[in-house]
């Protein structure tokens, strides 16, 4: 009997630990399958994910290719992670609306107010509709339509890849002046010979023509602002000019001094009579002077000077050559510094007061010290290179490659 109920015993507890293994095998396949469901289930949402961001991304660089922006950075694979092709749309949503910095640029003065934020947080920003919001500006949407009438014409005549190439730099320009938050501003395009006062519409408020630096002077690509308004300046002569175009003539015949209203002056800035300079001892690497010419009808840079905050020397002015707009139509004879067709209008405009009448420029008052006005806040300048872009009327226009840089 007891061994009877030994083996019962036995046998029980037998069942009861098979039972547990079983139940613990049960349990431990039943987990393993849900796991395999949850790893299944998360790895199609991350395929329906990938899909879903590699569709996004390649509809917006479908609208970028239409608004001339290289999309050959921005392609990805499926086999990419959804935080890589969205950060990758991030940035081309970036290069959209802001461009890239223009690699002519040798001056970059004006602060960026680019939102980073964005291109990650808007909802919808990819949409074309809400792309073509953020671009309001006429001259770039007038310049896209022609972008887009040459690409068909493109795709049966090869010749005009060039034509495409130059407008995808003007219209990155146009993005790039979105980094900037400005009512109004100054656009010199150098090829054009033109400079246009723009709002925020790209409205041309004051369009005149310009003279630039001649093929061997150029005037460099910028961003900068206008600091203030000089009324009768002096001009300091550059030392290159002074050194070398002005120091024979003057050593041949001091008259040239007298004759272009030059003064001479010492380190202190105290001037000198010319008549008490050993002229025979001076030369290029001995010539312990500096050169200005006094403020006068004769000056070079006219009656106003639009002082530019940059580092080589360059800024607006009015000229004593103002018949040179009618004369000719050379616009690139200048040793770098840009001459305006409508200085008085332009002071005005800047100055937001009609601080200056036309018969300014007739009137030109001898004895005249320069004065400097301030202005009402500093005013934002870009000077470019567009080989292409559109006129006032909106035809599209491509200019001479002046400076050969295109090449």
């Amino acid at each position: 009997m007891d061994k009877r109920r030994i083996g019962i015993g036995i046998a029980v507890v037998a069942g009861l630990v098979i039972l547990f293994f079983v139940g613990k095998w049960f349990f431990k396949q039943k987990s393993v399958k849900q796991k395999r469901t949850q790893v299944e289930q998360a790895r199609k949402r991350s395929e329906e994910e990938t899909k879903e961001a590699l569709l996004a991304l390649h509809g917006l660089c479908r609208y970028a290719d239409s608004v001339g922006v290289d999309t050959t950075r921005f392609g990805v694979k499926s086999v990419n992670q959804v935080t890589e092709i969205e950060a990758k749309q991030a940035d081309l949503l970036l290069e959209i609306r802001y461009g890239k910095k223009p690699s002519r640029l040798e001056f970059s003065g004006l602060k960026e107010a680019v939102d980073s934020s964005w291109a990650k947080n808007a909802d919808g920003a990819s949409q074309p509709e809400s792309l073509a919001k953020l671009a309001p500006f006429g001259p770039y949407n007038q310049l896209v339509g022609h972008y887009s009438r040459l690409r068909k014409l493109a795709k049966s005549n090869p010749a005009m890849a060039d034509s495409l190439r130059v407008i995808r730099q003007t219209l990155n320009f146009y993005r790039y002046v979105n980094r900037f938050d400005a009512d109004k501003f100054v656009v010199v395009n150098i090829p054009a010979g033109e400079l246009n006062v723009f709002d925020r519409t790209g409205k041309r408020l004051l369009p005149m023509q310009v003279i630039a630096g001649k093929p061997d002077k150029r005037t460099p690509c910028m961003t900068t602002y206008i600091q203030d308004i000089v009324a009768y300046p002096y001009w300091n002569v550059p030392r290159n000019i002074a050194l070398d175009e002005m120091l024979p003539r003057m050593k041949r015949n001091i008259a040239f001094i007298y004759n272009q209203n030059l003064q001479i002056l010492d380190e202190k800035d105290k001037e000198v009579d010319p008549e008490e300079i050993d002229w025979d001892g001076l030369s290029t690497t001995n010539f312990p002077y500096r050169v200005r010419q006094a403020s006068g009808c004769e000056n070079s840079l006219g009656l106003l000077k639009f002082n530019l905050a940059n580092p080589l020397a360059i800024y607006l002015h009015d000229t004593n050559s103002r018949d040179l707009f009618k004369l000719t139509s050379d616009r690139w004879r200048s040793h770098g510094c840009v001459r305006v067709q409508k200085p008085v209008e332009l002071a005005n405009l800047i100055l937001d007061a009609q601080t200056f009448d036309k018969a300014f420029l007739d009137k030109c008052l001898i004895d005249q010290k320069p004065r400097t006005l301030p202005i009402p806040k500093p005013f934002p300048v870009f000077i470019t290179y567009n080989i292409a872009d559109v006129d006032a009327t909106g035809k599209l226009r491509f200019y001479k490659d002046v400076y050969g840089l295109d090449k």
